[in-house]
């Protein structure tokens, strides 16, 4: 029985899954985690546990189909990113629209209140006014919001597709396999 390698969308669209949902949660755990240390740890492990699943998946997948060349998995990985940070966004959406009331809008503004946070302002941009920008933070909207996340996950698809897709080696052939064992 010869296995059918599935088109790259069918492929990804399953792996992309569970990522995506591991990103979801990493993200709502970002969202509470600002006054709760052990949310914000969870939400780094999360974000750095889903590389190493996308990576056992990639894997797994170039063992099913050992003729996939390096450039197809890092495609591949790229489309699973992508549709992992579009179910991201999806569940940044509604926390947004029905969770957020304003709590992230207002810990900015708080955090941009705060004189040690000024000053590294000053430091870092001297031009900057920042009353007009807590001004104009104060004012986005939730799709201001969007577009500013939306963009960010498409930005990271490719760094973290690549840090995935590099370790995933060709499976070994039975010749090399053999080899190894007379070797030892």
């Amino acid at each position: 029985m010869t296995k059918t390698k599935p088109s790259l969308i069918d492929a990804a669209s399953w792996m992309a899954l569970p990522i995506g949902i591991m990103w979801a949660a990493s993200f709502f755990c970002t969202m509470y985690g600002y006054d709760r240390p052990a949310l914000s740890m969870l939400s780094s492990a999360l974000g750095v546990f889903s590389i190493f699943v996308l990576y056992k998946q990639l894997a797994n997948y170039r063992k099913l189909f050992p003729s996939t060349s390096w450039l197809h998995v890092f495609r591949l990985s790229f489309v699973v990113c992508l549709l992992a940070g579009l179910l991201t966004d999806a569940a940044q959406y509604l926390y947004f629209l029905f969770l957020d009331n304003g709590r992230l809008l207002s810990l900015i503004s708080t955090t941009m209140q705060s004189e040690e946070y000024r000053e590294a302002w000053q430091q870092i941009m001297p031009e900057a006014n920042l009353e007009e920008m807590q001004k104009m933070i104060q004012q986005m909207t939730v799709r201001d919001i969007m577009m500013q996340l939306a963009t960010y996950n498409i930005m990271l698809a490719l760094p973290l597709s690549l840090l995935a897709a590099l370790p995933v080696k060709a499976p070994r052939t039975e010749k090399e396999e053999g080899k190894t064992k007379n070797n030892k």
